[in-house]
């Protein structure tokens, strides 16, 4: 698959996730089985569920025919990155403002200590959390994991 396909992929999901709020965090194309297999991750503020996952493959995999953007078989993946996926983009933290967050933070005493809350802001060297003892700001220098958290 070159360039210019993937590209063309591209320029077909973009509008079909803006409508629903969300962004392409991943395209990727890789031969798999005599076929192309296409797969997306996708995100949003508040994440995204299984039947929006299906409503985007089925409107990317229509426009995809019309389109005619691949010659030969090929198959749809769209999923979310989970839960789990570490925080490591601007963008990244962008789309968790709101959610609660589990930070590894690297001390001046070169040891790693738990930060939870909420992350208010984003700045652009740094994110602001909303802790139990009030919002820190926590340069992203120092981060040396995120992800969202489930509950603090």
């Amino acid at each position: 698959m070159d360039d210019t396909q993937v590209s063309q992929i591209q320029a077909l999901a973009e509008p079909i996730l803006s409508e629903r709020g969300m962004e392409l965090v991943e395209l990727t194309c890789r031969p798999q089985g005599g076929q192309l297999h296409v797969r997306l991750l996708v995100d949003r503020s508040g994440g995204v569920t299984i039947q929006q996952c299906a409503q985007v493959n089925q409107r990317l995999g229509a426009a995809m025919e019309t389109g005619q953007v691949i010659e030969g078989g090929y198959t749809i993946e769209v999923s979310s990155p989970g839960l789990d996926r570490p925080l490591v983009t601007p963008r990244d933290f962008q789309r968790a403002i709101g959610e609660e967050l589990r930070l590894d933070v690297a001390t001046p005493e070169g040891r790693t200590k738990e930060v939870g809350g909420m992350l208010l802001a984003v700045q652009p060297d740094a994110v602001v959390i909303k802790t139990a003892d009030g919002n820190m700001t926590v340069l992203l220098s120092l981060v040396r994991t995120a992800k969202k958290a489930l509950r603090w």
